[in-house]
């Protein structure tokens, strides 16, 4: 059986953080692959920039890096995007596949307010992506009970990234070099 990492996201920008989570579940769960789930239309959190924009980004930043890969369905898909539906989507077209999904701490705590919340961790395997300093926190007891992978603690934030850009402040090395050609050249985030 293939075992696949579904990191899932907005991912307005990706950045380094995103990519060494993805690289740190891959080698050390020793999936065949990670996936960066694009999310279409997330009814929890808003985006900034287009889906079609995120899709590029993530298409640039791992473009160049095996085992890595990009997930665009929940676009594709169109309308407000459950996790829950794209699990069973997956297991149905990839039966052959054991199904990782890669959550962080945050988001983790907050799987019982998911639609569907209960389903969703029947539908894969789900582990906590935690980091230093954080591994004992005040989720849930069944969200404590999942799998927890250690990645290391990377000071990079999407949220800061926009204001990075828009400010005309210091973005090397935060995202990969050709995700910051393309928010560039696309003009994302009001960037000067």
């Amino acid at each position: 059986m293939r075992r696949v990492g579904l990191l899932g996201g907005t991912f307005d920008p990706p950045h380094v953080g995103h990519l060494v989570a993805a690289e740190c579940a891959r080698v050390e769960l020793d999936l065949d692959e990670v996936r960066l789930l694009v999310a279409g239309d997330p009814w929890m959190k808003s985006t900034v920039s287009t889906a079609e924009d995120r899709v590029a980004l993530v298409r640039a930043a791992v473009d160049d890096h095996p085992g890595l890969a990009v997930d665009d369905r929940e676009i594709r898909r169109g309308g407000p995007t459950y996790t829950a539906e794209t699990l069973e989507e997956l297991r149905v077209e990839e039966p052959d596949v054991e199904w990782y999904f890669l959550v962080g701490q945050d988001a983790a705590r907050s799987i019982p307010d998911w639609e569907r919340g209960g389903d969703v961790l029947e539908l894969a395997r789900f582990v906590v992506l935690t980091r230093p300093g954080h591994e004992h926190d005040d989720a849930p007891a069944r969200i404590r009970e999942l799998e927890h992978l250690m990645v290391p603690a990377l000071a990079v934030s999407s949220t800061d990234l926009r204001r990075r850009y828009r400010e005309g402040a210091a973005t090397r090395f935060q995202v990969p070099p050709a995700v910051d050609g393309l928010v560039r050249e696309l003009g994302c985030y009001g960037v000067r």
